[in-house]
């Protein structure tokens, strides 16, 4: 069923009314024409005002198939009803015209409405998005000065600082093989990882000698050793002959009382035999340079007495009058002269060793 058909089914059970009824019904369908103007002249978002019915101006009951429509607050009141025409076509006339004019009112009224909902829409929205912005405004921090926004920059994260540290050892030349603290790491060039912060022993072991070094590791830090490896010389200073031997060598000077040695740390073993002298030097050789060794033995105590009273002489040097004690005396072959006060002397030639020497002149003889 179409929407207008109720309208002219109450249109035509009109025409079969009383002249009364038909002009109510025509009385009607122009204040809805009004109705319809006024509302398109004055649109408004503002809800529509509660239509009070027509009052009846007859005490006949209305026909069931007539729905009034009431006219909005703000329509002009409506013109009083001129005469209806009567006639044999009035009537068809009538409700022909308002078949025709409740048709587009029925058509536009959806589409008025949806116009309605947007404009409604779009004016609450406005008004939100302007509060919105509002309150944005006075909650936003005030601006800084262009210098303390430059001024401060954000520090990158700090690098994870390294637990152990690294070594790198060369040497010249290269090939020597690397101890570290008492441990074989390797032969140069070498890097040494992962060392444990603080003093390590590092010794180089090459064909032209040996060095031992001490070195200092930080923590995400590496050390550099740089090492020649050359051989160096040995010089002997001493006072007396003496052999020379490291382990099970016997070391041979030339006439400058030098000998070639490889480098590094050295223990030297130093005897002479006559004299009871034995020790141990220590040197630390290194590469092209010259070590020297002076044999600086202890002197040995010497006690001279004689028989009468006297003088005593060493090397030609008077040191005293009989007896003299535990006179100093350095190793070697010395001549020592007991010279007596009443004439007379008596001649020693003495080695002097490591032990101490008693020498007693008796003139009485």
């Amino acid at each position: 069923m179409k929407r207008g058909e109720p309208i002219i089914v109450s249109s035509v059970a009109a025409s079969r009314q009383s002249p009364e009824h038909q002009a109510e019904l025509i009385a009607a369908a122009r204040a809805a024409v009004g109705w319809a103007r006024a509302r398109r002249a004055t649109w408004t978002d503002v809800p529509l005002p509660v239509p009070t019915p027509i009052a009846q101006t007859q005490a006949a009951a209305p026909s069931p198939a007539y729905a009034p429509i009431p006219p909005p607050a703000p329509a002009p009141a409506p013109a009083p009803a001129k005469p209806v025409p009567t006639g044999p076509g009035a009537l068809e006339r009538a409700a022909d015209f308002a078949r025709n004019l409740s048709r587009p009112v029925l058509e536009w009224l959806p589409r008025v409405a949806v116009l309605a909902a947007l404009g409604a829409g779009g004016y609450y929205g406005v008004r939100y998005g302007i509060d919105y912005f509002s309150k944005w405004q006075r909650a936003r921090p005030a601006a800084q000065p262009e210098q303390s926004r430059t001024s401060v920059k954000p520090q990158p994260p700090a690098a994870a600082v390294k637990a152990t540290g690294d070594l790198e050892v060369n040497s010249t030349p290269p090939g020597a093989r690397v101890v570290v603290d008492g441990k074989m790491r390797g032969v140069t060039p070498l890097t040494v990882p992962d060392l444990k912060p603080g003093r390590h022993t590092v010794e180089l072991a090459g064909e032209a000698g040996n060095i031992e070094r001490t070195v200092t590791i930080a923590s995400g830090q590496t050390a550099t050793l740089d090492e020649s490896i050359f051989s160096g010389f040995l010089a002997l200073y001493s006072p007396f002959d003496v052999v020379v031997t490291e382990g099970n060598r016997t070391l041979r000077f030339d006439e400058r009382n030098q000998v070639m040695m490889p480098s590094g740390r050295h223990e030297l073993r130093i005897v002479n035999r006559t004299f009871g002298y034995d020790s141990v030097e220590r040197v630390d050789l290194k590469p092209g340079e010259t070590a020297r060794i002076t044999v600086k033995p202890q002197p040995t105590p010497v006690t001279v007495t004689a028989s009468e009273p006297a003088e005593v002489w060493l090397d030609g040097a008077r040191i005293g009058d009989a007896p003299v004690n535990a006179m100093p005396v350095d190793l070697g072959t010395h001549d020592i002269v007991v010279k007596r006060a009443a004439g007379g002397e008596k001649r020693f030639t003495v080695t002097v060793t490591v032990k101490p020497l008693t020498l007693n002149a008796d003139f009485s003889r």
